[in-house]
């Protein structure tokens, strides 16, 4: 009887203590908007001025039930530029960087997704060595399973498509290069099912500001020395014919898709 009434009030203590974390993040979080103005401006911005219905607000996100891992200690401590990280790039670009900031520490707001593009050739060129980096690389991403739910559910913000759209070139050809059209196909409808949730407008904003530089010269080389299937489409209809025509090329022989 002792033990049971020990492992109650154990297993209450754990609850409590939990939802005291929880209070002192929501807290934190409202502090750190209050004590740096470029944040909390960047924040407003995108919680006033993007009002597409298929994307989230921060506010309305259950951070308790995020299923990606994410260093909560280091984003609370805004330790190494976790909370920036998280303004910028929502709770996925948080979780990419809790993942990999340690092993990567040069990863930072500003080159985060030149960074992850830059794996791609590497994908490429050493598709049939041992090679650590990709390895690991793809040890530790979210898994592909869960980020198409995740996005079928639409628990995802506006400002994370992004990097969304970097983690999912990084599968698709992955699995272009190693003929695994199953996991291929899964790539295809997440990508397919985001591109739906953006105007064109959007989809050109956000080429523009996050990839028409120094990312597309990675694509644009990759296209012309291996094929269209390595292109990284500039417009929203040219990424609805990407989609189609990776589908048609390695999967089915079909125009329609999905």
């Amino acid at each position: 009887m002792q033990s049971r009434t020990n492992r109650m009030i154990a297993r209450r203590f754990r609850i409590n203590e939990y939802d005291e974390i929880q209070i002192q993040f929501s807290n934190y979080i409202r502090r750190r908007r209050y004590e740096n103005s470029q944040d909390e401006a960047l924040i407003e911005a995108e919680d006033t001025i993007n009002t597409n219905p298929n994307f989230m607000k921060e506010k309305d996100i259950n951070f308790r039930l995020y299923p990606f891992y994410i260093n909560w200690k280091k984003l609370e401590a805004n330790q190494q530029g976790y909370f920036r990280m998280f303004v910028h790039f929502g709770y996925f670009g948080a979780s990419i960087y809790s993942l990999f900031k340690k092993k990567y520490p040069i990863l930072n707001i500003k080159n985060i997704l030149y960074i992850f593009s830059s794996f791609i050739p590497d994908i490429i060129l050493r598709k049939n060595k041992k090679d650590e980096n990709i390895k690991y690389l793809f040890d530790k991403l979210p898994d592909l399973d869960s980020i198409y739910q995740i996005i079928l559910k639409k628990i995802i913000m506006f400002k994370e498509v992004s990097l969304y759209l970097i983690i999912l070139k990084l599968y698709e050809i992955s699995y272009i290069e190693n003929d695994n059209k199953s996991d291929l196909e899964k790539v295809l409808k997440s990508e397919y099912s985001l591109g739906n949730y953006l105007t064109d407008d959007e989809y050109k904003n956000i080429y523009n500001e996050h990839y028409k530089r120094k990312i597309s010269k990675i694509f644009e080389k990759l296209e012309e020395n291996k094929g269209k299937e390595y292109e990284f489409a500039n417009t929203k209809d040219n990424f609805f014919c990407h989609i189609k025509y990776v589908y048609k090329k390695f999967i089915k022989n079909e125009d329609n898709f999905i």
